[in-house]
C-alpha cells in the first residue's frame, strides 16, 4: 500500500484547532476507534497538536482490534474513508 496524503487530508481533522471525535464514537463496533483514526490522520499530517497517535488509550483500542499501531498507520496513509477503516478493521477480526 502507498501513502497519499492527499486523500488523507481530505478526511482529517487538524487538531491544531479541532478536537478529534470522542472517545465514545465507535469505529467497526469498538469505542475510541474514530478518536484513535482522527488522531492517526493528523499525525500523518503533522497536525497533531498537543495530541499524541498511539497513546495507552490508542493502544487498548489496538488490542482490542486485534491490529499493530504501524499496520493501522500503513493502510490509514492510503487515504481510506472512516468506512474503508472499519471495513478494514472487521476483516481482520
Amino acid at each position: 500500500m502507498s501513502a497519499d496524503l492527499e486523500k488523507v487530508q481530505q478526511h482529517a481533522r487538524d487538531l491544531r484547532t479541532q478536537e478529534p471525535r470522542g472517545a465514545h464514537e465507535q469505529l467497526a463496533g469498538m469505542p475510541m476507534g474514530k478518536r484513535t483514526l482522527d488522531k492517526c490522520r493528523a499525525s500523518l499530517l503533522g497536525h497533531e497538536g498537543d495530541f499524541r497517535f498511539g497513546c495507552p488509550m490508542d493502544e487498548q483500542f489496538f488490542h482490542e482490534a486485534g491490529v499493530g499501531k504501524d499496520a493501522f498507520r500503513d493502510f490509514v496513509a492510503t487515504g481510506a474513508s472512516d468506512d474503508e477503516v472499519a471495513a478494514w478493521l472487521k476483516d481482520r477480526k
